[in-house]
């Protein structure tokens, strides 16, 4: 934003830093979108519709569990061994559904299959990592940066 400055200069005046929410804060506002979009996906008609949801449903599966792969689960296995869930059921179905064309005959079953994977895996996280993670020393503001920086850069590299 600029503003005049004595003797008609223009000058940039720094906008303040939005912080940027812990890790677990992040992965739980990716879970609420993914249920949104499954619902508005559950609920809508429009081909168009199914298509543009199917989409992001899509890229964001794959992004957040990048995201958990590359950074999360590396940093919380450091204090909490063997607590890395698979993703593979999930990537899987992503694929699939990626390979059909998004009408509701081929779509809508796929979509329903990941939506149960996504809550189940949401639900084992809410009740048995997340507290763990958060009653740990690990750092989650130090590694929500760092996932904001990666997924910005996925979202880049997927658009």
């Amino acid at each position: 934003m600029t503003t005049n400055a004595p003797r008609g200069r223009q000058t940039r005046r720094a906008e303040p830093r939005r912080p940027v929410a812990n890790a677990i804060t992040q992965l739980l506002i990716d879970h609420n979108e993914l249920q949104q979009m499954f619902t508005a996906f559950e609920n809508t008609r429009s081909v168009n519709n199914k298509r543009f949801l199917v989409q992001r449903i899509c890229t964001t599966v794959v992004v957040h569990a990048q995201l958990k792969e590359e950074i999360f689960y590396p940093a919380v296995e450091s204090v909490l061994p063997k607590a890395t869930p698979e993703h593979t059921t999930m990537k899987a179905l992503v694929a699939h559904i990626q390979s059909l064309e998004p009408v509701a005959e081929l779509v809508d079953g796929p979509i329903q299959v990941l939506a149960q994977e996504v809550n189940e895996h949401v639900s084992d996280l809410n009740e048995g990592l997340f507290p763990r993670v958060k009653a740990s020393d690990l750092d989650l503001e130090e590694l929500g940066n760092r996932m904001a920086r990666r997924k910005a850069e996925l979202i880049a590299e997927l658009a």
